[in-house]
């Protein structure tokens, strides 16, 4: 049988750019097409080297252990969430990879497993810590300045301007201090804060939670608010607390 370099190129980059895109989608991540791509790249280019004589040994279960490690890495980075991501990343592969091989060799048995076991690796994705939480990307422009970052979709999140109802985009203190200058310590005492002048345009937006009680947070109506593709100048309340976990540096409702 012939087998064609640049077909299993092909093949190998279009598989693991599916896995990696459908592994963020299982943890409630944004797809990153481009990053998953260029991961994916490499993905291709490892299944090409291991035909070409003298490379052979790169097809062994440790070297693919490796490539995976490297493709997880390229594709979702070292944070906090990378970890799970590849490792739910390198299962899938290898689930996919028992389908392809059991197939190959006419294996009943081989096929209802693999099958089994990649079905219970979605059924964790979808029930695990991250899943059932769906993260958007967010960019804000004020004043010439812009900052992105990653926040949760919180149906339970009804904040809400008192003068014209809309909905408000809560951001934590990390990005109070990126876009504004602004400190956790300045935060915590929003009418002080906003009768110094510190930033021009700040206002009070009431809140009403169960466990902190009530209060104001500082608001601002950014020049540009990009949630997930969606584009508008929307207000802003900053947050005086970090968001528990390091994952999103916001909360989202009904924007």
């Amino acid at each position: 049988m012939v087998v064609y370099l640049d077909g299993v190129i092909g093949l190998n980059f279009l598989v693991d750019w599916m896995l990696l895109l459908g592994v963020n989608r299982l943890s409630g991540y944004p797809p990153g097409i481009g990053r998953s791509a260029a991961a994916a790249v490499f993905g291709g280019g490892y299944s090409g080297l291991c035909l070409v004589p003298g490379f052979a040994f790169l097809a062994s279960f440790l070297w693919r252990l490796v490539s995976l490690g490297v493709i997880s890495m390229a594709a979702f980075g070292l944070n906090r969430s990378a970890f799970s991501r590849g490792t739910l990343f390198v299962f899938l592969s290898m689930a996919l990879g028992g389908l392809a091989i059991s197939f190959n060799a006419g294996s009943f048995f081989g096929l209802v497993v693999s099958a089994g076991i990649l079905a219970l690796l979605c059924r964790m994705g979808f029930c695990g810590k991250i899943i059932g939480r769906r993260l958007i990307p967010v960019e804000l422009v004020h004043r010439g300045k812009k900052v992105s970052f990653l926040a949760l979709r919180d149906t339970g999140n009804t904040l809400r301007d008192p003068v014209s109802g809309e909905p408000v985009l809560i951001a934590g203190p990390e990005v109070a201090d990126r876009l504004l200058g602004l400190k956790a310590t300045q935060l915590r005492n929003p009418v002080q804060t906003m009768e110094s002048n510190a930033v021009k345009g700040l206002r009070l937006i009431p809140y009403n939670t169960v466990g902190s009680g009530n209060g104001f947070l500082l608001a601002l109506r950014c020049d540009q608010v990009d949630v997930s593709g969606k584009k508008g100048k929307k207000l802003v309340a900053f947050a005086p607390e970090h968001f528990p976990g390091g994952e999103y540096e916001g909360l989202t409702g009904g924007v």
